[in-house]
């Protein structure tokens, strides 16, 4: 916004698919401060409109602050001298919808696998992916003859079946394959070609021009360019695979998420109404998330992971050694995307978080409710428990693609947030969920992980700041988020133990005050209260051969004097394992799920439920998912084969289907499908 620097008074909204979120902002003692803050059921999904749900949100905020903003459902600007209204109005948002790509590729398991992580950069879901060493492993076990059908031509009835918004070439490395990438490219071609049947019988065929990125082997940039020219928009960026051991994403993932500004977010303002109420461009939820993740380890030299629990949406951004790695999972949630969290983990995976017998069919039933009507809270502790049982499995969903690039991944702060964990009824709930799926071992710390609760969101509403007013996004971080979200410090033990037996002493020397003793035995999870303001000094005294951070087995470790700052939670000490492992036993894994929730203060009384196997399952339901597993995706990557064996095994046979399929494409028949069949 060009007058940005003379704006004071500020709305922020974050959009999102179940719920829309709103921040007051303005100036106080010369700094900007967060006024006010409240949320209401978004409107987006079921009117089109995303205002409805902004100025219920900020009729809301009118009633806790007195400051009057509204006059006739519209917001007051600029802001009067009487101080009411606002200046302007900043929105990000993760309700745009998802950008669905078609991947294109000379290899699956380097450059397809490396275009799945790219695309991973914003709200994305790839249909399907194509790879030329696919088609040498299908030709070596006869599917081609079985089907009746060439496999370019399966190909280009699969493109034309996908509603893709864009396509992602990929391969070759520098120097490397260069026809391969034009034969994908004509087959790309191809496709574009709409080949229809009017009322009359007569075919008719319409060109639908997509966007297309180029991230293969730059000298076969302009053979690309030749077989799309006139039938894509293309856009042309760096190797994404320049040679086989490096990998080169930034440039594939800004693209990308440009396409998607462009192409979704641009629509979705003008469509929601958005349009109307601010100057600035509508930014993504996840860019402003990623842009804090990034500030917040810049400048407190530290390494950063951020994780989001959205309804429809879940999200990950890692900052660490230097490097930054965005992992966006759209149409998967604890909400709306419920669907793609079932299709990906299974209804057991949830059930096993449970302490109390439900049958398949219930679970499933109720899973199918929470995705019609995701904005109603859990009405008793049975749907709150379910409720963070999804949430664990779509966390590990994203933490499982983050580990796929970065199998190194190291962190020593967490920031968590999301509407199902902001809204836990007590902290100890949201800590266990995200310890549950994260399962970090502290091994890459000396000691301990810092784990922060986002309770107001302000990670988007710092970032949406962030790209109109850098000030005041800096203030509303040091003064409102830095210092309100701090969760527990939590130090993980490894080693193996029997269950029982201690594993660690911890104690803790509060500053002017107390000192507090606690012995936690392996299987068991513990803590000592330090509360917010309070400072402390750790000591650990592990077992032998028990482990803290990068300290050898059984030493002990102690913080410096007075470094352990205060917390809602305090200290928590996990020493369950690594990797955890619940028990198989049902009764034993019920007890264990229940002590956890006691040991964080979440529950008080003795588990009142049943034993588990006391339920008689009964056949569930089939569950049709709102968002399937893509097609081609990482898990069904064909294995290792050669490039260049690739290339030179299919050159000929699809220059002949090429040639064939062009014509029957370009010279459509009276009465007959695009592959010349009645």
């Amino acid at each position: 916004m060009s007058d940005s620097i003379a704006l004071h008074a500020l709305l922020v909204a974050d959009v999102g698919s179940a719920m829309t979120h709103i921040w007051l902002v303005d100036a106080v003692d010369g700094e900007t401060r967060l006024i006010g803050h409240a949320e209401a059921p978004s409107s987006i999904m079921s009117t089109g409109d995303a205002t409805n749900a902004i100025v219920e949100a900020t009729r809301r905020i009118e009633e806790q602050t007195g400051r009057r903003l509204l006059n006739n459902n519209t917001l007051i600007t600029p802001k009067n001298a009487e101080g009411d209204g606002i200046d302007g109005v900043l929105v990000c948002s993760s309700a745009a919808g998802v950008m669905s790509l078609i991947i294109a590729a000379v290899a699956g398991d380097i450059s397809a696998r490396s275009a799945q992580r790219a695309a991973r950069a914003t709200y994305t879901r790839v249909l399907q992916t194509i790879t030329l060493d696919d088609a040498v492993r299908q030709a070596q076990i006869g599917v081609m003859a079985d089907s009746g059908m060439t496999w370019i031509e399966r190909q280009v009835q699969a493109l034309l079946s996908a509603p893709a918004d864009g396509v992602l070439i990929v391969g070759g490395i520098e120097g490397g394959a260069r026809d391969a990438l034009v034969r994908l490219a004509h087959i790309v071609r191809l496709a574009s070609w709409k080949v229809q049947v009017d009322s009359r019988g007569q075919q008719t065929r319409n060109l639908n021009r997509r966007p297309v990125i180029f991230a293969g082997n730059s000298q076969a940039r302009e053979g690309v360019a030749a077989a799309l020219a006139d039938h894509a928009d293309l856009a042309l960026v760096d190797n994404i695979r320049p040679s086989l051991d490096v990998e080169r994403l930034d440039p594939v993932r800004r693209e990308i998420a440009r396409a998607y500004s462009e192409r979704i977010v641009t629509r979705f303002a003008q469509t929601s109404g958005i349009q109307r109420l601010t100057r600035a461009p509508v930014q993504t939820s996840c860019d402003a998330a990623g842009v804090m993740t990034r500030f917040i380890a810049e400048v407190d030299q530290c390494n950063v992971l951020t994780l989001d629990v959205g309804s429809m949406s879940v999200t990950a951004h890692l900052c660490s050694r230097g490097r930054y790695s965005p992992v966006v999972l759209g149409g998967v949630g604890s909400g709306y995307g419920i669907g793609a969290v079932l299709a990906r983990r299974g209804v057991d995976a949830m059930r096993r978080w449970l302490p109390f017998p439900i049958s398949e069919r219930d679970l499933v039933h109720w899973l199918l409710n929470k995705m019609l009507r995701p904005h109603i809270p859990p009405l008793n502790r049975e749907e709150l428990l379910i409720e963070h049982a999804v949430a664990r499995e779509a966390l590990s969903c994203v933490l499982e693609a983050l580990l796929d690039e970065r199998p190194d991944a190291s962190y020593d702060r967490v920031l968590v947030g999301g509407g199902v964990l902001r809204h836990a009824p007590h902290p100890g709930l949201a800590l266990l969920t995200v310890l549950d799926a994260l399962q970090p071992t502290s091994r890459e710390n000396v000691m301990a992980l810092d784990v922060h609760l986002d309770s107001l969101g302000l990670m988007n509403a710092c970032g949406a700041l962030a790209f109109a007013e850098a000030d005041a996004a800096l203030t509303l971080f040091e003064h409102d988020l830095k210092n309100n979200t701090p969760l527990a410090t939590v130090v993980t033990t490894l080693g193996d133990g029997r269950i029982g037996e201690m594993a660690v002493e911890a104690e803790l020397r509060t500053e002017g005050g107390a000192t507090h003793t606690v012995r936690v035995t392996h299987g068991e999870i513990a803590r000592l209260s330090l509360p917010p303001g309070r400072y402390g000094t750790l000591t650990l005294r592990p077992a032998a051969g028990v482990q803290i951070g990068r300290n050898a087995p059984g030493a002990e470790v102690a913080s410096e004097l007075a470094a352990v700052r205060g917390s809602a939670l305090g200290v928590v000490i996990d020493a369950r394992g690594r990797p955890l492992r619940l028990p198989a036993e049902p009764q034993a894994r019920q007890q264990a799920l229940w002590s956890w929730l006691m040991a964080l203060g979440v529950e008080r009384e003795p588990l009142p439920y049943s034993a588990l196997d006391s339920v008689e399952e009964a056949p569930a339901p089939v569950l049709l998912s709102a968002v399937s597993e893509p097609r081609g995706s990482q898990a069904s990557l064909p294995r290792s084969t050669d490039r260049q064996t690739a290339e030179v095994s299919l050159a000929g046979n699809i220059e002949d289907d090429l040639a064939k399929l062009r014509q029957t494409v370009e010279a459509p028949q009276k009465k007959r499908g695009l592959f010349r069949r009645n």
